[in-house]
């Protein structure tokens, strides 16, 4: 049994007071006005995450590719007039192919979280905008991936 003066363990000691209301007395009427309680920010980590991951994967891709573009066409327009000082820059041209390598499975890691982390954001409620362009930028890449496959790319250097 337990005696009177000492409460229980679960039952707080004294009562805390409320929160402090503002009362305004008027002629009319007499009302209490609360103070109004603190908003929590939205938090919107996940789908930021996400989104920055399926961007950066989506300029990543689009910067290599344009890189690549560049680099032979001006390899071919040397070799089509006769200049050619121009095959050291093709053969350096092919050392193309491990940054490739790079891009490609560092693209599906990068694509594959950010579909991940949007799906995560969709579900949960953080940042579901981002979440969701995170999602299709990190499912694009997953997918352009996916087609290289398909059509016959093969990223083992050989």
């Amino acid at each position: 049994m337990s005696d009177m003066s000492t409460p229980e363990p679960g039952v707080p000691a004294t009562k805390t007071p409320a929160e402090p209301v503002a009362v305004t007395e008027s002629a009319e009427e007499t009302s209490v006005v609360a103070p109004p309680t603190p908003v929590e920010k939205k938090k919107r980590g996940v789908g930021a995450w996400s989104f920055v991951l399926g961007l950066l994967t989506a300029l990543g891709d689009l910067a290599f590719i344009i890189f690549v573009v560049v680099v032979l066409v001006g390899a071919i327009s040397d070799l089509t007039s006769g200049d050619f000082s121009g095959v050291a820059t093709a053969l350096g041209a092919a050392g193309l192919a491990v940054v490739a390598l790079g891009v490609f499975f560092g693209g599906f890691f990068s694509g594959g979280l950010a579909a991940l982390l949007g799906l995560i954001a969709l579900v949960s409620g953080r940042g579901r905008v981002l979440g969701l362009f995170g999602l299709l930028f990190g499912a694009a890449a997953i997918g352009l991936r996916l087609l290289l496959l398909s059509a016959g790319f093969s990223p083992d250097l050989g």
